[in-house]
C-alpha cells in the first residue's frame, strides 16, 4: 500500500515534468558545476535516466569534462571521443540520456544561437536546462531555462513558472 501512494503521490507532484531530481541531487549538481565553471568559464553534465521505459527521474549525472577532459574552453566543445564515453557508461549501466544542464554566466537563461544550432543530443525530446551566474550560488528550478528539442533545429523553450513545471526538484523525484 505504502509503495503504491508514494508511485501515485510521485506521479501527481511532478505529473508535467520532462526532468525530476531531489533537492539533494539538484544542489549537489548546480553545487558543483559551479566549481567546474570556477566563475569564468561554462560547465554541464549530462542527466541520465534508466532505459526502456518513460520514467524522467535522474538517476545519474556525468559531467561533460569527465567523459572529455578537454571540453570546457570558454564555452564548451564536446568532441566524439566524450560522446563515445558517455555511450558506454549507458550501455554498461542501462540508462539513456535525457537532457543535459549547462551554465551561463550572469542572468541569461535564453538559449544562445550556438545552443540552439548544436543540441548536445539531438534527439526530440532531449531537455537543455540552462543555470544562470556560471552556478555561483544556490539556484532555483524557476531560475532556469528549459529548452524541450523538437527536432530539425526547433526548442520549446520555457521560464519562470513554466521552467519549475518541466524541471521538477523534489521529494517526489
Amino acid at each position: 500500500m505504502t509503495s503504491f501512494i508514494h508511485r501515485t503521490t510521485r506521479a501527481f507532484a511532478g505529473r508535467r515534468s520532462r526532468v525530476r531530481l531531489t533537492p539533494h541531487q539538484w544542489r549537489g549538481l548546480v553545487d558543483e558545476l559551479g566549481r567546474r565553471a570556477g566563475g569564468v568559464r561554462e560547465a554541464g553534465v549530462f542527466l541520465l535516466a534508466r532505459a526502456g521505459d518513460t520514467s524522467t527521474t535522474v538517476l545519474r549525472v556525468v559531467y561533460f569534462d569527465d567523459v572529455d577532459p578537454d571540453c570546457l574552453t570558454s564555452g564548451i566543445s564536446m568532441s566524439a571521443s566524450g560522446f563515445s564515453a558517455l555511450w558506454r557508461i549507458c550501455s554498461a549501466e542501462d540508462l539513456r540520456v535525457i537532457g543535459d544542464v549547462h551554465t551561463h554566466p550572469g542572468n541569461g537563461v535564453r538559449q544562445s544561437p550556438i545552443d540552439s544550432a548544436n543540441p548536445m543530443v539531438a534527439a526530440r525530446g532531449h531537455v537543455a536546462i540552462i543555470v544562470p551566474h556560471l552556478a555561483g550560488r544556490e539556484i532555483a528550478s524557476r531560475e532556469c531555462g528549459v529548452h524541450v528539442y523538437q527536432g530539425n533545429h526547433g526548442w520549446d523553450s520555457s521560464f519562470g513558472r513554466d521552467a519549475a513545471r518541466l524541471l521538477y526538484v523534489g521529494r517526489w523525484a
